[in-house]
């Protein structure tokens, strides 16, 4: 396999003349740049000619950045394939937007992030997005991409070849369709040459990956020639076709040298011991562009990887909600807001009339958050958390090892001590307030709040390929970096407005009910398949992992539960489709001074008008939540694929984390469910007569079925 290491994209570079990019906003642009590995090529720049083609190729929604289409991601555009490159390409679009990078100013989060990518971070940058002026030739600012992978196939003739080998042209002349963009094999004359015309190329779709996060495009050459005598010709000077056809043993593709009549069928690496043939990873991140160091080779294992596939990227994220201020600021509130200032702001802040001029002329988004704080005591706040005084209060130490539940627990507190934060705080687009709870949903549902404006603040890590981070024990070292260093000075990230339900169960009667779940027979089927899953599934290169410490207690399965159901009924009553509709589960037990939890929080964020609509919280109304949980509750007493789903437990050899749940049911799309539609079980919130297997559910005493 030869080292590409030449301009991977030199004809969309010379052809496009400026970049395109994923943006963030709603009509952002894609774009596509070109570079050799580890130089970072400015697809911004300016060209003394006018380009003849566009710059912009595409667009992706902010929550697609995420989770779907992110940095490292390919994105699969109508007619070419590009991957969003890492942050050191995206400081050349925030140096042509001018000012200062739109910041995510949430201590919180940052300090979740610091602990994935280390104490360097300094801030956390919303993606770069400028669109044209209005009536105006600029090129638009978005997220710089490149064209991955280069190898394209003529739809025409089946010609293999990369972008490099310069047959293939660049066409995006049509400002407004984007989506036209494409290349072009010049007067293609077929497989069975007829007269000649344009054939579109696209994107082979074969590449490789190891379990270090690293992807390379298919080494075509070298795998269709091998040890053949004429190999040093026909791979200087290749002519390949990427041949297709169907059987009986399903597609079939083969790789055909024209010149020495070479071939190889992709099925060989398919079968049994196939991959043992594939070259060892070269350590390419395609997305920065770097190269593992010769004296330092990639020992991962090699995967072949079809473009597009659901194991070539898994994101990884951190989200939390923006808390709302204290009635009575104390100072300790304003030392965390200090440390989620940028580092560039705080070197500013060396004196207490540096402080009073800051105040004055700094952003305001940055001066409001201390809006009732003195100058005083914001400089007290500064020399504290620059640890020239002591801390206010001891600080809390971070979690040690797995602990999905630490970036929670400042949110229970403030959901469930309202009348220590303010009801409003418009700064933080945070208002709730409280609403009656209806007798008939029983005494386990304490109280609900109605949470008419909340602000989601998500953060962009890294990625991982083939296995997702929680089969890998999630471990930092397996993240793949988002900049050539390996040590980013900042992290991408999105704020995102919406409205919801919370939803606080009382204690006691959780408490009761656990206790007696956890002397059943369920619950042991449930802990050993969970002991099952984990031992066949986590990646075979992870450390091992502790069962018992990623096993979620039987509240949180019946919390979850509870969740879906709800989330798939309000769908029908809020105007807002189900996937758009997420859970956020607080549900642990008292342990190592913790305060246990029992509630759940359903929300719609976006980060335009579409989160806050209202029709969500409005059925937080006594009456309509009401309605809508014994709807919920009635139509998850049938299923249609009961009495099989009713009865499902795992016994032995069976390793699936449900019990009696489905897609008819109880799972949820992605988007919603915050564990991938694992821990849950129906009989866990109510009866399903033989199916609950003796087991009392928790909403014993609420009635089934709709109010009258």
């Amino acid at each position: 396999m030869t080292d590409e290491t030449t301009p991977e994209a030199s004809v969309l570079h010379a052809a496009a003349g400026a970049a395109a990019d994923a943006g963030v906003a709603a009509d952002g642009a894609v774009e596509a740049s070109v570079g050799v590995a580890g130089d970072v090529a400015d697809p911004f720049l300016e060209t003394a000619q006018k380009p003849k083609n566009r710059a912009r190729v595409g667009s992706i929604r902010p929550s697609a950045m995420l989770y779907t289409s992110g940095i490292g991601a390919t994105v699969d555009l109508p007619h070419l394939a590009v991957m969003p490159q890492g942050i050191d390409a995206w400081d050349k679009a925030y140096a042509r937007m001018g000012g200062e990078p739109p910041l995510v100013l949430v201590p919180r989060l940052l300090e979740a992030v610091r602990r994935q990518l280390g104490s360097q971070v300094g801030e956390l940058r919303q993606p770069p997005w400028l669109p044209d002026e209005l009536g105006g030739d600029t090129t638009p600012i978005g997220i710089p991409t490149r064209v991955f992978p280069q190898w394209l196939r003529c739809t025409g003739c089946d010609l293999l070849a990369p972008v490099s080998a310069n047959v293939f042209d660049f066409e995006n002349t049509r400002k407004h369709r984007p989506d036209m963009a494409r290349f072009v094999h010049r007067k293609c004359k077929g497989r069975f040459k007829g007269d000649g015309r344009d054939r579109v190329a696209v994107p082979a779709r074969y590449l490789i990956a190891c379990t270090n996060g690293h992807l390379d495009e298919f080494p075509y050459n070298d795998w269709v020639h091998g040890a053949d005598g004429n190999r040093k010709e026909c791979v200087a000077n290749p002519q390949l076709r990427m041949r297709e056809w169907r059987s009986n043993l399903g597609p079939q593709v083969s790789i055909v040298c024209v010149q020495c009549e070479s071939s190889r069928n992709i099925a060989e690496i398919t079968r049994a011991g196939g991959e043992a043939s594939l070259p060892l990873c070269r350590g390419r991140h395609p997305h920065l562009p770097t190269f593992a160091p010769a004296d330092k080779p990639c020992q991962g294992e090699v995967r072949l990887m079809l473009l597009g596939a659901a194991n070539q990227w898994f994101p990884a994220t951190i989200s939390v909600l923006l808390l709302p201020s204290r009635r009575e600021p104390k100072p300790a509130d304003a030392v965390d807001e200090v440390l989620g200032l940028p580092p560039g702001q705080l070197a500013k802040l060396t004196s207490l009339a540096a402080v009073i001029g800051w105040r004055q002329f700094a952003p305001e988004h940055m001066v409001a958050k201390f809006d009732g704080v003195t100058d005083e005591q914001l400089w007290e706040a500064i020399q504290v958390a620059k640890g020239d005084l002591p801390p206010l209060i001891p600080t809390a130490a971070g979690p040690v090892g797995y602990d999905p539940n630490h970036l929670l627990v400042p949110e229970w507190a403030t959901l469930t001590h309202p009348d220590e934060f303010l009801a409003e705080d418009r700064r933080n687009g945070f208002k709730v307030h409280s609403v009656p709870v209806a007798p008939s949903l029983g005494s386990a549902v304490q109280e609900v709040i109605a949470v008419d404006r909340i602000r989601k603040a998500n953060a962009f890590v890294g990625f991982t390929r083939i296995d997702a981070l929680d089969r890998v024990g999630d471990d930092a070292a397996r993240i793949a970096p988002i900049a050539i260093s390996g040590k980013p000075k900042w992290a991408p990230a999105t704020e995102d407005r919406g409205e919801g339900v919370f939803i606080r169960f009382s204690e006691s009667d959780v408490a009761s009910w656990e206790a007696s779940v956890l002397e059943s027979d369920v619950w042991a089927a449930h802990v050993a398949a969970h002991e099952r899953n984990l031992a066949r599934r986590q990646s075979r290169t992870a450390a091992e992992l502790v069962a018992e410490d990623r096993m979620p207690p039987p509240r949180y399965w019946a919390l979850h539960t509870l969740a879906h159901l709800l989330i798939r009924e309000m769908a029908m009553s809020s105007g807002y489709g189900s996937a758009s509709l997420s859970e956020r589960i607080y549900a642990w037990r008292e342990e190592d001074g913790r305060a246990p939890a029992a509630g759940i929080l359903i929300t719609t964020t976006s980060p335009d008008s579409e989160g806050t609509l209202g029709g969500l919280v409005d059925l937080a109304r006594t009456e309509r939540l009401e309605e809508v949980m014994h709807e919920a509750l009635h139509r998850a007493e049938r299923c249609s694929s009961d009495p099989i789903c009713a009865h499902r437990v795992p016994k032995d050899q069976e390793d699936f984390l449900h019990g009696a749940a489905c897609h008819f049911c109880g799972f949820l799309s992605e988007t919603s469910c915050e564990r991938a539609n694992r821990f849950l079980d129906r009989r866990f919130v109510l009866d399903l007569h033989e199916g609950s297997h003796g087991l009392a559910p928790l909403l014993a005493d609420v009635k089934i079925g709709a109010v009258s």
